[in-house]
């Protein structure tokens, strides 16, 4: 019998395979649930992740190393009830997300600085971590962002020192390139340009500040340290409540991106649910594995072999009731067997055959056990008469 072919492949091979395409499936699963998230946090909008020359990352780590805390916050619900709230439009922002930053960001307690846009930019196309100016924003785009809280006009002014009208301990500012600078009715200037232009003011009642130039708090500007030191005062000047606490939104640069059904499944309360499902299909491919014995393989309808013929011819015989028939054709077949073995003359046969062989000096009686087997009538009965012809059979071979 020829042995099955053994398997290409090893067990552990197959298990690393496997548990390969499982992690693969799983990090597809990730970028299909967060990938979009990712690329917005990873674009060069001005944001707290961004670290290009118009995001505000450095602005984070200055508060984090001078021993205060930053808070990046998407959800207005989870917001804590204390620090400054730090929003950053873009060129992107519509009036409806600012609308909505805004009624989500007013509060008696917590102050709010909105950072104007200034730039557009685009990123280096062989150095996508660093971006390159393209424009300044229109100053009417940049007066429309604040329209739903008070009326504006925006204006570029030369570069000139910074004048400060507050009592607040601010050190000055380097100035920028150019300064953008707004001028309202209803703003409270607290350091201006040269000209009059207010760069940070308040909106009275509101609790609400604008800074109208990003370039003092970006990480463009904080490679200054002069301005370092400026937006820290500024920073706890502002909320002296809470001075050194900073939230940062998130929801204006980078957009909530919205809920799937896959962010669901890794996410409280169904994160445990899909846990518990992994862990079955992982309990259910252990067990599949490590199975109780041998694999069973399919047996051949007619086995090789003489013993497996013999077993074919047998089982046909019992299906077809004629077992105790064969008693007497497995006598006929063991005297024609003893006859050719003595060499016995062939006018020799039937009565007188029979009548020779059982004269023959042997232990077993011939006639006695050729009697049993062609009077068998049970297939027990003729296994033992066929043994003690056998016996008979081997006494006279030998």
């Amino acid at each position: 019998m020829t042995p099955p072919p053994a398997s290409p492949f090893r067990t552990r091979t197959m298990v690393l395979v496997v548990a390969a395409g499982l992690v693969f499936a799983l990090g597809y699963l990730l970028v299909s649930a967060y990938g979009d998230r990712v690329d917005r946090q990873r674009s060069n909008a001005p944001g707290p992740a961004t670290r290009t020359a118009t995001g505000f990352y450095g602005l984070t780590r200055l508060v984090t190393l001078a021993g205060g805390s930053v808070v990046e916050t998407g959800d207005p619900a989870a917001r804590p009830d204390r620090g400054i709230l730090i929003l950053t439009p873009n060129a992107r922002t519509t009036r409806e997300e600012m609308e909505a930053a805004l009624a989500d960001a007013a509060g008696p307690n917590a102050p709010v600085l909105i950072i104007l846009p200034k730039w557009f930019t685009t990123p280096e196309p062989r150095r996508p971590w660093r971006e390159q100016q393209v424009a300044p924003l229109p100053e009417d785009r940049v007066a429309a962002l604040l329209a739903p809280l008070v009326t504006v006009t925006v204006a570029r002014e030369a570069p000139a020192p910074l004048v400060s009208r507050t009592s607040l301990p601010i050190p000055a500012f380097r100035p920028p390139e150019s300064t953008q600078s707004l001028r309202g009715e209803r703003l409270y200037p607290l350091i201006t340009t040269a000209t009059g232009g207010a760069v940070l003011a308040e909106v009275p009642g509101k609790n609400i500040y604008i800074l109208s130039d990003p370039d003092l708090l970006n990480n463009h500007g904080l490679a200054h340290r002069a301005n370092a030191r400026a937006a820290l005062a500024l920073l706890a000047g502002l909320d002296p409540a809470a001075p050194g606490t900073i939230l940062f939104d998130t929801m204006l640069p980078y957009g909530s991106g919205g809920r799937s059904v896959l962010q669901l499944a890794f996410e409280p309360p169904f994160a445990g649910v899909t846990i518990a499902l992994a862990l079955a299909a992982l309990l259910a491919g252990v067990a599949s594995l490590v199975r109780f014995g041998p694999v069973r393989r399919e047996q051949r309808a007619v086995p090789f072999g003489k013993a497996a013929l013999i077993e074919n011819i047998v089982s046909l015989a019992r299906r077809a009731g004629r077992v105790k028939d064969g008693g007497t054709a497995y006598a006929d077949a063991m005297r024609d067997w003893a006859a050719r073995r003595l060499a016995l003359p062939r006018t020799l046969q039937g009565e007188a055959l029979d009548a020779h062989l059982d004269s023959l000096a042997t232990t077993a009686s011939y006639a006695a056990a050729t009697d049993r087997v062609r009077g068998a009538t049970t297939e027990t009965d003729l296994l033992h008469a066929a043994q003690a012809l056998d016996d008979w059979r081997k006494e006279l071979k030998a």
